[in-house]
């Protein structure tokens, strides 16, 4: 009876440190996995915000904020239109490979309005036009990190970002798809894109641009819509593309859009635009942004709700 009670408290014992171990264990993930969460939550690679601030600042296309576009060329036309986000929801999966790698997917989900503005002067009058609908945007991105020591006084700075694919962004619901990215730096090899979340950038593939250099992009798009709004009316675009670069979580912005191209042998649309480096040197963000022409165009929500796509990813800008 003696031996099996001294059996029963070792057991007891060797379970009370296996629990405690357990939960040491439990802790000390819950702290790396908030580690980790704080990075992605700051790292200038990781940044995927796709709204304007505020209506005033829709569509600017200056990257120094000097000035934005008036009038069309015509002189009677003017055409704005952004989003307003104001609700933004978001889950991260982590996964560790062993105790110094790991792998974040991400998700997140911005909501708000779609907002249109118009004006057309006829005869020195000018009359406006606003109208809005709202938008849900899902943003789905891989990145993954390596732990880089093990003694900082800040956990977050025990892990750094390895690699982040590309900001895969779809409307819910939407029509609209890209198909494929083909980007040309002047001077540089074509990086031909199909698929965003296979696309991962590091410190090897990055784009790296000199400052003012131009960069040449191709978009090719699916839009299965049942209702087709073609604009400019003399082409079949039944979508307007649109690049968002120079994005940065202090502030930065600028917009160039697209021209209609044709059709490829799928039928799928062609848009092609070229756009200036202008920043200053750092790391930034380009979104490729294509929008319905119905969602832009017509204030019926239903018949032409938000729809969107949208492909985010990092460069770097070099001084020279």
């Amino acid at each position: 009876m003696k031996k099996l009670s001294l059996i029963l408290s070792a057991l007891l014992f060797l379970s009370l440190v296996a629990c405690n171990n357990m939960a040491n264990s439990d802790d000390n993930l819950a702290a790396e996995e908030a580690a980790i969460k704080s990075v992605l939550e700051s790292d200038d690679l990781t940044y995927d915000e796709i709204g304007d601030p505020d209506e005033d600042s829709i569509d600017n296309d200056d990257p120094n904020w000097l000035g934005k576009t008036g009038f069309n060329k015509d002189g009677k036309h003017r055409l704005r239109y952004g989003r307003i986000i104001t609700g933004r929801e978001g889950s991260v999966e982590i996964v560790f490979d062993g105790d110094t790698a790991a792998t974040a997917y991400i998700s997140r989900t911005f909501t708000g309005k779609f907002v249109t503005h118009s004006g057309t002067l006829v005869n020195d009058t000018l009359t406006l036009t606003r109208f809005e609908k709202p938008l849900q945007h899902d943003i789905e991105r891989i990145v993954t990190l390596r732990k880089v020591r093990n003694d900082a006084a800040v956990e977050r700075r025990n892990w750094r970002v390895s690699s982040v694919s590309m900001a895969d962004g779809l409307s819910n619901p939407g029509d609209v798809s890209i198909e494929k990215l083909v980007i040309k730096p002047a001077g540089q090899d074509s990086m031909v894109i199909t698929d965003p979340n296979a696309t991962f950038f590091d410190g090897n593939n990055m784009l790296n641009l000199p400052r003012f250099s131009e960069v040449t992009i191709k978009v090719f798009v699916k839009n299965n819509t049942a209702n087709p709004v073609y604009f400019p009316v003399d082409t079949r675009a039944t979508e307007s593309v649109r690049l968002h670069y120079g994005r940065n979580r202090r502030g930065g912005r600028a917009i160039t859009f697209f021209k209609y191209m044709g059709e490829d042998n799928a039928g799928n649309k062609i848009y092609q635009g070229t756009w200036t480096v202008k920043q200053f040197s750092g790391y930034h963000h380009a979104v490729v942004d294509v929008i319905d022409n119905g969602t832009i165009l017509e204030k019926d929500e239903v018949t032409y709700p938000y729809s969107s796509a949208t492909w985010g990813m990092p460069y770097h800008i070099s001084p020279f």
